[in-house]
């Protein structure tokens, strides 16, 4: 859908037509604090329908850790799942589930993201490459079981420097099997990305969002480029919230309206969202305010 309003009534626009959009508008919000230790209710019913935890890594032997930051910045590392058998608590899981099943959450989809900050990726190229992706192998049975614990319904690929065509397609084809879908969170490199949506989406859409860095080493991206280059998928951009660690990356809520509402104007996105929770709660901000802008822009 392309709206013929000029910017300065965008806005407006958008909230007339966006009851026709609401049902495929991802509003996002990736986690990077300890969701045992951040603001479950207001990241559930602040606006936000789809939250995306960080991370999740891989050992040597495949073996699966949740990394995440606790209140004082500290690491928090769980190993959930060896062998194929999940061994993060019922506390955990019992949280993550929480997200969708809570009388009040407006959530109806959960991600687990996978990211290029250690050896994750390298494990992945040589797993499939020595194993394969097939029931029995360490990958399948791992994720088959994490996905049992948590009922996610995605797996995010934040992939920023192995960039392997061959196990990236073997693997998302693997979760597509176990019933998840496939997301990506590029920041460069659009010419592989184009590539996985290619073949990821032959015959069904199993690759459905791209939530696309626009801030850091990504704040040069134009969502209408990504498009294109992916084959006319819609972009989901994702701004860095105000934050201290790179305080000229921030976004406030009206900054982060008045793009988001310039790009959905244009055709070029279908939904928004943020990096990261840990960032808001730190700095006190509003997720209402944040996920109010999603809902105001996206229906």
């Amino acid at each position: 859908m392309r709206l013929t309003c000029n910017l300065q009534a965008a806005l407006a626009c958008i909230l007339t037509l966006g009851s026709a959009v609401a049902a495929a508008a991802p509003k996002t919000m990736f986690l990077f604090k300890d969701v045992l230790q951040s603001n479950t209710t207001a990241l559930t019913t602040s606006g936000f329908n789809t939250l995306l935890i960080f991370r999740i890594g891989l050992t040597d032997a495949g073996d699966l850790v949740y990394y995440s930051t606790g209140d004082a910045g500290e690491a928090v590392d769980a190993h959930v799942v060896s062998n194929g058998t999940y061994t993060g608590g019922s506390a955990l899981s019992d949280k993550i589930r929480s997200f969708k099943t809570s009388p009040s959450s407006l959530v109806d989809r959960v991600e687990v993201s996978l990211v290029s900050q250690d050896t994750t990726f390298q494990i992945i190229r040589d797993l499939v490459a020595s194993e394969g992706t097939g029931s029995n192998s360490t990958l399948y049975r791992n994720f088959q079981a994490l996905q049992t614990a948590w009922d996610f319904d995605a797996l995010n690929n934040d992939d920023e420097g192995v960039y392997d065509t061959t196990s990236t397609v073997a693997f998302a084809q693997m979760l597509g099997g176990l019933g998840l879908k496939y997301t990506i969170a590029p920041y460069t490199n659009q010419a592989f990305w184009a590539d996985a949506v290619s073949r990821l989406n032959t015959e069904t859409q199993l690759l459905d969002h791209v939530y696309l860095q626009v801030y850091d080493g990504g704040a040069g991206n134009d969502p209408a480029s990504w498009k294109s280059a992916l084959g006319g998928m819609k972009i989901a951009p994702v701004e860095w919230v105000v934050n201290d660690a790179k305080p000229y990356e921030g976004t406030s809520p009206a900054a982060a309206r008045d793009e988001f509402a310039k790009w959905f104007a244009e055709g070029s996105i279908e939904g928004a969202g943020y990096w990261n929770d840990y960032d808001v709660e730190k700095m006190g901000s509003s997720y209402t305010e944040y996920g109010g802008v999603l809902t105001e822009v996206f229906g």
